[in-house]
């Protein structure tokens, strides 16, 4: 046994595994071809059902199912025949398909016996495998067939490659007999019914057949036939016998032997053996492929003997072997079919995919056909099958006997073809199509009903090149759309930068006098081809001679084809199907041109017959050759005097060599304009010939890469290709990350996902609304708009909307096989250790990190890897990236923005040696940068798809596994925040099993972090001894019976009744009286009493002024710990969530851990509304819903706190988004999962808010008493919660998640227009606050006590709000300053900035700001910094600093662009498009920011961003419209338009809504003055929005001025001119109370020019418009002498005093 163990993991048990003992223990000494002959009894077996589940996998597009399973139930049933058959002595020759082939190698005196033991064995396999039921629901059945007698095995090849077949009567007699078998049947042949023991058989005849049906053996008992068998075994050389008959099979006992090893090679694939020498696993090899399946069938005459057909088959072999070797092709099985040799062979095995596959099988396929059809001895007749499609490809057998197949609908198809269609090439439609080889290579054959085929489509004769049908047939494919062309308004497929180089080049070319070349490079898809057909079309329009063809593969050796081609199109000729209507039209042009004796010459090129001339007859080969070249360049000498010729070449790199060299004369003598359009060179396997080189580097010549679309051209691509005016965001998602910008992939994947109708297309109505659905949260928002100046309306077609099927999930969504073939023959044109690496990578993911893919490679060394990872890099396989941020920005800007790039060509031709000495250098610097790279990306991810679905799902499981294993441990913030989870205390709180890392989630994060000086510690203390802790008293009687009250008033059935009902009645109505008086009355004497609320004595301005002392203490001693900030180094949150947490979800998800991904998917979401990214957020949320919905999921109950976070994270998304119903919606359930019931009725609100009162008191006497305890302990967290903290993790996550759902919940009510809510608003701002004084968490309780502070600012009860933001910074002083501490003291600065500025306290908002900046910049915290320097512009900006405003700006650009934050990126460019509107000066150009937001405006975290972009598109839409640009105008007032309701009430969004009201107040103006009939409709539109805004304005007071001046300016322009000024002096009054600055500068001026100027007044806003002055850094308002009167005039139209607003006229019917 110990022998056997060690050789099953030999190489030579391994090599042997797939040859039959046959071979193993045959004769090695004699040279090939040689024949053996003897006897033995054949058993064939045919598996029903296998092409039917094959196909069956092939559809599923499920990524956990497919090769793995099939692999798994062929092996199954397969693996158990194999082993009946090995147990009863039997020798597997081969495995065809689905099909086995088994020998008893006897003595033909033995014949007799071992016939009955093969019978048995049959019966036997019928007995226990004859029907098998699969998960799919497919029967797999088996029939068998036997047959005795003579037999010869024939052994053909050479040295390298060796085959063997067994040919004979007895081959052909059992297949015959297979052949009339039905399933669960055995047949016995007529030889083997003579042979056998017929005493021992009951039979059954069959009509008309001398072979038998064998029903069972008789007359034997079991013991008598156990004597019989060892009996049997004595006759079979190799049966294991003695110590090894516990083994099946001799083979597996080999010991090491290099010369059999060597033998035994020469009949296994070399791509089997690649993966046996580097000892992987044969399962890696077994996948669901898309290949290209030739069946070469032979029939011999009936005079050819065994010599005749061994040599034959040799001849033909070698043959094959050659021809297709040249394109990686691969005989799979040689045998005997139909009295005939079958030569399967397939293209495209795993290591073996080329681009070019079909075309390569035709073309050799075709050679194969010509060389067996003329050179053969004996041979009668040649038959090709060719067919291409997805189909098995792995190993079928044993684990001591298998072979490597293919099974398949493709394969069965192929061999039918070659049936039925003898004597010639045939393939099928597929094959055709992939080819992209000229239709007049093929001939449609007829239908024919073939065997075992449905719906084979249809059937083409493949005629193979022939010049006489080639006479200039190489038209361009590919026709230009008239619907969708490449330049019009809005370039559909982005090539506008590509056309215009050429319009350009074009022009300058006029009254040249040499030619002019245009390249266009890019990969296959990137669109050459419909660009060249644009460019053709252009051409012909402008009135140029043009003249297009396209090459193909097949070209590049046919000798002149392409200037033959070329000038028979330009002559007209290219028509014309005989040579006499060639020559007529050839005499008729050329008469003039030169002399007729000449015309002879063109005799071969265009195969006519002009007489020979005696000039011409003189002449050699070669001088007639150049004499003929003269003749073409005279033909086109004259043809240019008179027109612009300009010659269009697709695909030129198939240009045969002599064409390029008669280009490169050509060019330098006449003047042609040429656009060609062809595949980098350094992607073929050729390089260019020397004129091909030279014509390229040529200074005439312009060379343009082809780049990838952008992400907004593929929406609007993917818009046109599917005939609608809208699509899924899921959608376009997916095309955006799948397609990777390249439009040939784009239309595969939407080609697939519709034939699979996966899609839904529906009618789309412009003004359609829709309820507020969480599925369609980011669907609405993209739309294609046809035509800027065209009304979608006024298009007389309908127009439909696209949507996604129902239970689609476009992630599990497998490539198309078209993409998946360009993907694997780049996989498979690697080394078998770049392929390792990659497939493995691409079980990470897109991006990897070099330490994981360590961890996950099966014993690999770092040095290897590096070596490996260096070759990759090198062939831009993947790419290196310094940092994480690095790679971040390549996903989630969707795709960065690419330079045209536009070059003279630099390309080597053959006959160019390459630098050895630069090569290795160049090596070694690659492997040093890799050594230093820990981050790399696929550079496609197509390839890592493809990578990915090629291992088999119990392969996958293991290395998600190995990744969950090495991330877990890395699943946590950053060590700069704390190191916990983005869910507070999220892993407390599941019942599962997760690393636990070295510091879990701190509660205020203060011992994370670095301590500050002394001084400011002792200011803290100070004003920590000054804080008096209140104490509430006398109010717990009155919550119990608030209590008692509530149980009633939040019951299921009053939870059904609206605020409205209550409302109606006679309690509401005495509640409404006690609300808002009493129970406010009662709660600030309380506080009062108890000394919450600051001495009066005190004034808010000396704590304001006191806080503002302790930022500057603080910022001054920080300096003396910058070098311990500088080792924490800055915030790596970002980098953490898209390296560990995104790929630890996708992990789970994977191995089938559905709560831990669950676990993750949650984190993920939180962390991504951490980030800003709302879509990214909304994707996890989406995809934690399909699991929790899942049927795997189900079995699985769902923790609480994780339900009530999943619906908390879906309301601040929708809350996000500005769908406010929908979020209360979510915020509520999660509340009542988190035990803290809300409210639905008025009156549960009046008995909540008693209850919360008193907790709220209870709170205060708690802290009061905690304090005085710790009285003398240094400033930090409280000893009773330190004490605490071990035993209530669990506790603190529901109290931080509770107080974030209470947090959002406050602001959606705050937003609510309705009577009642701001009871509800106030309620829910208390609840958070007790829920963070519950917490006794410092940084909540300040958080809570600021954000109840804005509540009540923004629900008017100014009495309160100054006490509780007083309260906040008299809290802060608790703080420490470290860690937490300092950062939460940095964030009620920021906040406090806020409200400063919201409020219109412009200048303590300012100093704030400022502070707030310093302390930012150093704590390393760019994200809040940029929203501090955010809210610092605008308090500068409304205060008219505007040198101030330029030098935060800098700030920010310099933030932005080094954090790479998009966000940031667009508040800085709408502040410079601020600057140009309202300042006067420009920052950024309007060009740069246009520039911006086309490029970005399709980025996935701007698009749920609609505060930001709101803002960005009403600027551009104001820009537009002062400039009268209002076919400009309408694209962004439209996308700007659609995102109003879809917007919250904060500072940012009520920006940009007032913006949005001056482009409708423009609007108007025009109305009134163009379109007087619709004035009406526009007006009632902007009062219903000017109202609409006024109500947000309460959160945001400052902007009231702006409000009352558009409002003003609205009745003035609609002749109201009394009602005008009333708002004008409201708009001054508030600008006075504010602090609005701006507003008042542009008001003054308004005033003048409306009312009070005498002369008119000059619009300098339009002088100076569109180049404004630049502001520089260092520049002031010296500088900019008028700078406060560059303000756009607000003109007023003249009305018609009689009919100022006619009613529209409706026309007679």
């Amino acid at each position: 046994m110990e022998q056997r163990k060690s050789s099953d993991s030999s190489i030579i048990g391994k090599v042997a595994a797939h040859v039959p003992d046959l071979i193993v223990y045959g004769d090695f000494s004699q040279e090939v071809p040689f024949i053996e002959s003897f006897d033995g009894v054949l058993l064939f077996a045919d598996i029903s059902g296998f092409t039917a589940l094959t196909e069956k996998f092939s559809m599923d597009t499920s990524l956990d199912r497919g090769a793995d399973q099939l692999t798994q139930t062929l092996n199954h049933y397969v693996g158990d025949i194999v082993e009946q058959v090995l147990i009863y002595g039997g020798d597997i020759l081969n495995f065809a398909g689905d099909a086995l082939l088994a020998l008893w190698q006897v003595q033909r005196s033995q014949l007799s016996d071992i016939i009955t033991l093969a019978l048995k064995c049959s019966l036997r396999i019928q007995e226990e495998y004859g029907v098998r039921e699969t998960e799919v629901g497919l029967e797999l059945r088996v029939k068998i067939g036997l047959s005795a007698g003579h037999i010869s095995k024939v052994v053909v090849g050479d040295n390298k490659h060796q085959y063997f077949l067994v040919i004979g009567r007895a081959v052909d007699e059992v297949r015959l007999a297979q052949n009339l078998a039905k399933a669960s049947e055995v047949i016995l042949s007529p030889n083997c019914w003579e042979l056998c023991n017929r005493s021992m058989i009951e039979i059954e005849r069959i009509k008309d057949q001398r072979a038998v049906k064998a029903r069972y053996i008789k007359n034997i008992s079991e013991t008598e036939f156990d004597e019989f068998f060892w009996k049997c075994t004595e006759y079979l050389q190799n049966y294991p016998t003695g110590e090894s008959n516990s083994i099946l099979r001799e083979t597996s006992t080999l010991s090491p032997n290099d010369k059999l090893e060597k033998s035994l090679r020469k009949f296994v694939m070399r791509n089997i053996l690649k993966k046996i020498d580097d000892n992987q696993p044969l399962e890696y090899l077994s996948e669901l492929r898309p290949v290209t399946i030739v069946f070469v069938n032979l029939q011999f005459d009936e005079s050819a003997n065994t010599l005749h057909l061994c040599q034959a088959i040799h001849n033909a072999s070698m043959k094959i072997s050659d021809t297709i070797h040249v394109f990686s092709g691969k005989i799979n099985k040689v045998f005997m079919f139909d009295k005939g040799c079958t030569f399967l062979c397939v293209f495209g095995l795993p290591g073996d995919k080329q681009a070019d596959e079909s075309t390569h099988a035709l073309d050799s396929a075709f050679k194969i056909f010509n060389f067996c059809s003329e050179k053969l001895m004996k041979i009668k007749l040649v038959s090709i099958g060719v067919t291409s499609g997805p189909v098995f490809c792995g190993v079928v057998g044993h684990r001591v006997r298998h072979e490597y197949t293919v099974i398949g609908q493709k394969v069965n198809l192929a061999a039918r073809m070659m049936m039925y269609y003898p004597g010639l090439v045939s393939c099928d439609a597929v094959t055709y199509a992939n080819s992209r080889l000229p239709h007049y290579f093929f001939e449609e054959l007829p239908q024919t009903e073939m065997k075992g085929v449905v719906n084979p489509g249809v059937v083409y004769h493949y005629l193979g090149i022939s010049e006489k049908t080639m006479i200039g047939k190489a038209y361009l494919t590919k026709e230009r759309s008239e619907y969708y062309p490449l330049l019009v308004t809005q370039c559909f497929l982005g090539r506008e930068k590509e056309l215009e180089i050429y319009d350009t080049l074009l022009k300058g070319f006029v009254g040249s006098t040499e030619g002019r070349i245009i390249m266009y490079e890019g990969l296959m898809g990137y669109g050459k081809s419909q660009l060249l057909a644009e460019i053709a079309y252009l051409g012909q329009k402008a009135g140029h001679r043009v003249v297009a063809m396209e090459l193909t593969k097949v070209n590049v050796q046919q000798n002149f084809f392409a200037i033959r081609t070329l000038m028979a199109m330009f002559l007209g000729i290219d028509a014309c199907k005989s040579y006499d209507a060639r020559q007529h039209i050839l005499q008729g042009k050329l008469r003039g041109v030169v002399e007729q004796t000449y015309y002879c010459l063109l005799n071969n090129i265009f195969l006519v017959k002009f007489p020979t001339s005696a000039e011409v007859s003189k002449m050699d080969n070669e001088t007639r050759t150049k004499e003929m070249e003269l003749f073409l360049v005279k033909i086109l000498q004259k043809a240019v005097e008179k027109d612009i010729l300009i010659f269009v070449i697709d695909e030129a790199h198939f240009i045969d060599p002599a064409s390029w060299e008669f280009l490169d004369n050509l060019l330098s003598s006449i003047p042609v304009f040429m656009v060609m359009s062809l595949a980098p060179f350094s992607c073929q396997a050729r390089l260019p010939c020397v004129s091909a080189a030279s014509i390229i580097n040529n200074a005439k010549t312009i060379y343009v890469q082809l780049q990838e679309l952008k992400p907004s051209v593929i929406l609007q691509k993917a818009c046109q290709d599917l005939g609608v005016v809208s699509i899924p965001r899921e959608l376009e998602t997916f095309l955006i990350q799948r397609s990777h910008g390249i439009p040939f992939y784009c239309e595969e994947l939407l080609r697939n996902l519709h034939l699979n109708n996966m899609l839904i297309f529906h009618l789309w109505e412009e003004e359609e609304e829709v309820d507020d659905e969480w599925e369609i949260l980011f669907t609405n928002a993209i739309k294609v708009i046809p035509s800027k100046t065209e009304s979608l309306s006024s298009l007389d077609n309908d127009l439909y909307i696209c949507t996604i099927r129902q239970n689609v999930k476009l992630q599990n969504i497998m490539l198309p096989p078209t993409l998946k073939g360009i993907a694997l023959a780049e996989l498979d044109n690697m080394s078998p250790s770049e392929q390792m690496v990659v497939k493995c990578a691409a079980i990470i993911g897109l991006t990897f990190t070099t330490e994981l893919l360590l961890h996950i490679l099966p014993e690999w060394t770092k040095r290897k890897m590096n070596q490996t990872l260096a070759t990759l890099v090198d062939s831009h396989i993947f790419k290196c990236f310094n940092k994480r941020k690095d790679s971040q920005n390549a996903q989630s800007q969707d795709m960065p923005s690419i330079e045209l790039l536009v070059c003279q060509g630099m390309v080597r031709s053959t006959g160019q040696e390459s630098d050895i000495r630069s090569s290795v250098y160049n090596r070694i610097k690659q492997e040093q940068l890799v050594m230093q790279c820990s981050i790399m990306a696929f550079c496609t991810p197509l390839l890592q798809e493809a990578a990915y679905e090629v291992w088999l799902k119990s392969q996958k499981k293991a290395l998600h596994l190995k990744c969950v294993s090495y991330l877990e441990g890395q699943a946590h913030k950053c060590r700069r925040c704390g190191e916990g989870d983005f869910i507070s205390f999220h892993r407390h709180t599941v019942e599962m099993i997760l690393v636990n890392t070295e510091s879990q989630e701190d509660i205020s994060e203060q011992h994370k972090e670095y301590p500050f000086s002394e001084a400011a510690s002792l200011i803290i203390n100070t004003t920590l001894k000054n804080l008096q802790a209140p104490s509430f008293e006398g109010m717990e009687r009155k919550a119990v019976t608030a209590e008692a009250s509530l149980a009633t008033i939040c019951s299921p059935e009053s939870v059904q009744r609206t605020s409205e009902d209550i409302t109606t009645s006679t309690v509401s109505k005495k509640l409404e009286l006690l609300l808002p008086q009493d129970t406010e009355k009662e709660t600030l004497k309380a506080l009062k009493k108890h000394k919450m609320l600051p001495e009066e004595n005190l004034k808010a301005e000396e704590i304001e002024k006191e806080f503002l002392e302790r930022l500057d203490e603080i910022i001054q001693h920080s300096d003396r710990d910058q070098e311990k900030i500088r080792r924490l180094g800055s915030c790596k949150c970002e980098e953490i969530v898209e390296s560990v947490f995104v790929p630890l979800a996708r992990h789970c998800m994977a191995m089938g851990e559905y709560a831990r991904a669950l676990y993750y998917l949650l984190e993920c979401a939180a962390a991504y509304l951490h980030l800003s990214n709302n879509y990214m957020a909304f994707c996890n949320l989406n995809t934690a819903e399909n699991l929790i919905k899942s049927v795997d999921f189900r079995a699985t109950v769902i923790n609480q706190f994780e339900e009530a976070t999943f619906y908390s994270l879906k309301g601040e998304v929708c809350y996000n988004m500005g769908q406010m119903n929908l979020a209360k919606k979510f915020i509520r359930k999660a509340l009542i999962l988190l035990k803290r019931r809300f409210p639905f009725t008025l009156i549960g609100v009046f008995f909540k808010t008693l209850v919360e009162v008193s907790k709220h008191a209870s709170h205060q006497k708690k802290q009061q008493f905690l304090y005085r305890r710790s009285k003398g302990v240094p400033s930090g967290r409280l000893p009773a919660y330190t004490v605490a903290v071990s035993r209530w993790e669990k506790k603190l996550a529901f109290l931080y998640q509770q107080g974030h759902c209470l947090s959002l919940l406050w602001q959606l009510f705050s937003l609510d227009t309705a009577t009642n809510s701001k009871k509800f608003c106030r309620l829910a701002a208390l609840m958070k606050v007790n829920s963070a004084e519950e917490s006794e968490d410092e940084s909540q309780i300040i958080s809570s006590y600021t954000e109840f502070s804005l509540c009540c600012q923004m629900m008017g009860y100014q009495d309160e709000w100054m006490k509780y933001e007083l309260m906040a910074i008299q809290r802060s002083s608790h703080l420490q300053v470290i860690g937490g501490g300092l950062l939460t003291t940095v964030k009620l600065a920021q906040s406090l900035a806020y409200m400063k500025l919201c409020l219109g306290n412009l200048p303590l908002s300012i100093q704030l700001g400022y502070r707030a900046h310093e302390m930012c910049v150093r704590l390393k915290k760019p994200k809040l910094d940029y929203l501090v320097l955010c809210m610092l512009f605008k308090a500068l900006f409304l205060s008219i600093r505007y040198q101030d405003c330029v030098r935060v700006l800098s700030w920010m650009e310099e933030l932005v662009v080094k954090e790479e934050r998009i966000i940031g990126m667009a508040y800085f460019f709408s502040y410079c498009l601020e600057l140009l509107l309202y300042a006067g000066f420009s920052f950024k150009s309007f060009k740069e920011c246009l520039e911006f937001i086309q490029r970005n405006e399709k980025n996935c975290i701007l698009m749920s961003q609609n505060s930001i972009m709101l803002g960005l598109y009403s600027s551009l839409a104001i820009w537009f419209a002062r400039l009268h640009q209002w076919g400009n105008f309408k694209e962004p007032f439209e996308k700007a338009r659609r995102l109003l309701r879809r917007t919250s009430a904060s500072f940012f969004a009520i920006s940009g809504f007032c913006r949005f009201l001056e482009c409708e107040v423009l609007v108007l103006r025009k109305h009134i003055e163009e379109k007087p009939e619709s004035v009406r409709d526009t007006r009632t539109k902007t009062l219903k929005d000017l109202d609409q805004v006024l109500s947000r304005c309460s959160t945001s007071p400052i902007y009231y001025p702006r409000v009352y001046h558009l409002k003003a300016y609205t009745f003035l322009v609609l002749g109201n001119e009394e009602q005008s000024q009333i708002y004008l002096s409201k708009a001054f009054k508030l600008c006075d109370i504010y602090g609005n600055l701006l507003e008042k500068s542009w008001l003054e001026i308004s005033n003048e020019w409306w009312f009070t100027g005498k002369d008119p007044m000059e619009d300098l806003w339009l002088k100076a418009a569109p180049d404004f002055p630049k502001w520089e850094i260092g520049m002031t308002e010296r500088d900019f002498p008028e700078i406060h009167k560059t303000k756009y005039l607000l003109r007023v139209p003249v009305l018609d005093i009689n009919n100022p607003f006619p009613e529209p006229e409706i026309p007679n019917v």
